[in-house]
């Protein structure tokens, strides 16, 4: 996971280590690392670059403070999500006022939901804010914001599934929260992402399989 600074990234490995690195150097930073619970399986630092969410195998999301100036990191809060639910994805978003009002994080975690939480301090505590049924036991399915759809229609995300579609959810309305459903995998869709204008979405499937989608100009 890259830091907004250009100067830093946060890995993550199979040791339970949490490391930040420079990019420069290609050395980990003194003061910059941390273990988890488990494998750790997804990182995000939020818009500032002041806080570092890190998610394991064994259920648990931990936040960090991050100084900037030194790159080091500081153990700050912890949530069990749900105890054995591997976290596969940690996306933060902060909104801008016409979209939600509360910088937020999306969470996938083999629960069979795409959970968003709200971010409620400057530690990084979490605070569910509701969910969204899709279909995730097993696979590490990912999800992501829509950053610039959100300011244009709603406060929109999309995610993988293992049902094989793409779901997108407008997180902030209040019924009828399923906004589309891409079809045209034969597999567990894993990972989407956009390109920077998000004219084009990509998604990809257990099977290997890429596709990439059109928006429709209106």
């Amino acid at each position: 996971e890259a830091h907004g600074s250009g100067t830093y990234c946060g890995v993550g490995n199979a040791k339970h280590n949490v490391h930040v690195m420079n990019i420069s150097t290609g050395k980990k930073v003194k003061g910059g690392s941390s273990k988890l619970t488990g494998r750790v399986l997804a990182l995000s630092f939020d818009a500032p670059g002041r806080l570092l969410w890190a998610g394991d195998d064994r259920g648990s999301i931990f936040s960090f403070l991050f100084d900037m100036a030194t790159g080091k990191l500081t153990k700050a809060k912890r949530l069990v999500v749900h105890e054995g639910s591997p976290v596969t994805s940690i996306s933060a978003r902060s909104w801008v006022s016409r979209e939600a009002r509360d910088p937020s994080l999306l969470i996938n975690a083999c629960l069979n939901k795409l959970l968003l939480y709200r971010v409620v301090d400057n530690e990084g505590t979490l605070q569910l804010k509701r969910s969204f049924p899709i279909e995730q036991s097993s696979h590490p399915v990912r999800s992501i914001f829509c950053p610039l759809m959100s300011f244009r229609q709603g406060a929109c995300v999309v995610t993988g599934s293992e049902d094989m579609c793409v779901h997108f959810f407008d997180v902030e309305r209040a019924a009828k929260a399923a906004v589309n459903k891409l079809q045209g995998h034969s597999a567990p869709v894993l990972d989407v992402s956009f390109n920077c204008d998000e004219s084009l979405l990509a998604s990809s499937d257990a099977s290997g399989m890429v596709i990439v989608w059109r928006r429709e100009q209106k």
